[in-house]
């Protein structure tokens, strides 16, 4: 049996419950319709008819109903299955909930005939949520934000936020937006109502100081630009603005007029509003307020300018704790009623030492999928990276676990490839004792796929980037290659590095991979994930027969290949960018696509 999150108590008892059509389920509060609801559209794919009423009579055999006196723990619950009914109890309408989606995958485990058995569970972490990035390229389509809404409530997560920087379609800023095909605010009331009734709380996100890009490229906004290029921590130089100066005073009746707009959309009481890598901060327009009051200071006093606002509009705020950790000095002069938001997504990230710094304080940790900058993900990275976050936080009292899945560098990764994440920060995040060992492999295969062997195929080509024998962070090997391939010469570390039978080692495991994939049957619930899987998978192995050839032919640059080679490689690439389009377009919106395909496209470059 695999559930997920793995519950704290689970007795398994002698005997059954066989599940029959014509009887009814009995849910005691019409909060629960949509959640009772997907157990009986579960039931019809086996054949089952059961009908939903408010009323319990002897025809009732699913009983799902509010009993604080039976279930003491807030949002828990109990489930019992015997051999003649099923009884499901919930603490609050939300525990009922948990209870009634752990029903549905113990259908999933079992079919319509259920071992008889006691669960009592309930969550370690009050608030486990994910963030989506929505603003890298990739805008979902409003479908598949329901479907991953559907999958997160399955798992008893309860916050959602999407990451936006240009991505709402602010009514007076069409400018900005135009072109990336953006949530319109009759899209999020739709969302918000989606997750709703599901139990999620769709929680508003706006850039709000760094990452202002996309605004200030274009003049009407660039007055509010700190300055126009500038060198990041990590050496890569940008040549656009990048943060909203606070020296200039309109930038706050700027934000001012964009979360009028935004907020009233959502009926969450929370708003992130970021304030994370102000990395051009005092750079310029503000170089002489920070020669006065300092840096840090000065990053605080805007900080508390926008906690106002946030205020105003009757919203909690949230922010991400990257910059105000460098100056724990003033982390007492925040309010509070701020939540610090601790990200960190490598697997020895110091959270234990960056919780202590924020115990006062109500603070998330946020691990994240591993998935970006990867095309088939970091698994492993991943799976520490989440325990490390949950195991701390759990440490120093944290109010919530919020796992990012980013879109860095054109959301090249498709969806499936985040789904151990969110399985795994899914289970963690409810029970760590419980589910630090869970089983990833067949929780995929039971739970989301419904059929095996996926989720050995997802889990090992995740950890693919092992076997090349060096790791970069937050990256892997086969991005590097796309991602900088006027670096890929003989004077970078990147060849000097790479040792030939790691390179046919990891090739070897790719490519029994894909052939694993083409010999599954094609079920059509999972044909899309296939096709994504694939795509995936192709793209790692071009790359890596790429830098096979490279140091076979001991060629100084890609541009050096012989031609014949370099043609090859352009047709295959070509196709596998084909198909990456026809993906996309499957699951997201139009907008963002070309800019990721201009991001992906630039090795070819280097093939003519």
């Amino acid at each position: 049996m695999i559930i997920v999150p793995q519950p704290k108590k689970l007795n398994l008892k002698k005997g059954n419950f066989k599940l029959k059509s014509n009887e009814y389920i009995y849910v005691s509060t019409r909060n629960l319709f949509v959640s009772v609801e997907k157990v009986k559209k579960l039931l019809k794919k086996h054949g089952i008819e059961m009908f939903i009423s408010y009323y319990k009579g002897d025809k009732t055999s699913i009983i799902a109903e509010v009993n604080r006196s039976k279930v003491k723990e807030k949002s828990g619950y109990k489930l019992n299955v015997s051999s003649d009914k099923i009884q499901i109890y919930g603490n609050n309408n939300q525990g009922l909930h948990y209870g009634i989606m752990t029903l549905i995958q113990l259908i999933k485990n079992y079919g319509i005939e259920l071992p008889s058995l006691e669960i009592h569970d309930w969550p370690d972490v009050e608030n486990r949520g994910l963030l989506l990035d929505i603003s890298r390229d990739k805008v979902p389509k409003l479908e598949t934000l329901f479907k991953i809404v559907d999958m997160l409530s399955e798992l008893k997560y309860n916050q959602l936020q999407l990451y936006t920087e240009h991505t709402f379609a602010y009514s007076n800023h069409e400018k900005v937006w135009k072109d990336y095909s953006p949530l319109t605010s009759e899209d999020i009331i739709r969302l918000d109502k989606y997750c709703r009734e599901r139990f999620i709380e769709l929680i508003p996100n706006q850039a709000s100081f760094g990452h202002m890009e996309k605004w200030l490229i274009h003049e009407e906004y660039s007055y509010m630009a700190e300055t126009f290029e500038f060198d990041t921590p990590w050496g890569e130089h940008f040549d656009k603005p990048f943060t909203l100066s606070p020296a200039v005073k309109e930038s706050i009746g700027f934000l001012d007029s964009l979360y009028q707009e935004l907020l009233p959309n959502f009926r969450s009481k929370f708003f992130n509003v970021n304030c994370d890598e102000t990395f051009d901060l005092c750079l310029g327009k503000s170089k002489k307020l920070c020669e006065q009051y300092g840096k840090g200071k000065v990053y605080l006093d805007f900080v508390l300018k926008i906690y106002k606002l946030v205020k105003k509009y009757g919203k909690r705020m949230m922010m991400w704790g990257d910059i105000i950790k460098n100056y724990p000095e003033l982390v007492s002069e925040l309010p509070q009623d701020i939540v610090l938001l601790i990200w960190g997504y490598e697997k020895d990230h110091p959270f234990e030492k960056e919780c202590a710094l924020f115990k006062d304080f109500d603070f998330y940790v946020c691990p994240g999928t591993s998935s970006w900058n990867s095309i088939v993900g970091r698994v492993e990275n991943a799976i520490l990276n989440i325990q490390n976050a949950v195991k701390n936080g759990l440490k120093f009292k944290t109010k919530g676990v919020l796992l990012t899945d980013w879109g860095d560098n054109g959301h090249w990764q498709h969806l499936p490839i985040s789904f151990i994440g969110y399985i795994y920060g899914a289970a963690l995040s409810w029970g760590y004792e419980k589910n630090k060992e869970l089983d990833v492999e067949k929780a995929l295969d039971v739970l989301v796929f419904e059929e095996k062997s996926l989720g050995k195929i997802l889990y090992e080509m995740g950890n693919a980037y092992k076997e090349v024998g060096i790791e970069f962070p937050n990256s892997t090997f086969f991005v590097l290659p796309l991602l900088y391939p006027e670096k890929i010469n003989s004077s970078n570390q990147i060849i000097n590095l790479l040792k030939l039978e790691n390179l046919i080692k990891t090739k070897s495991l790719l490519e029994k991979n894909i052939n694993s994939l083409s010999e599954l049957e094609t079920l059509e619930f999972n044909k899309l994930e296939k096709e994504e899987i694939k795509n995936s998978i192709e793209l790692a192995l071009f790359v890596t027969d790429l830098m096979i050839s490279v140091l076979k032919t001991k060629s100084k640059t890609l541009s050096e290949l012989p031609n014949v080679v370099k043609q090859e490689y352009k047709y295959r690439f070509e196709k596998i960018i084909d198909d990456y389009k026809h993906i996309w377009l499957i699951r997201n919106r139009v907008g963002g696509l070309n800019e990721s395909i201009k991001k992906l496209k630039k090795i070819l470059n280097y093939f003519d």
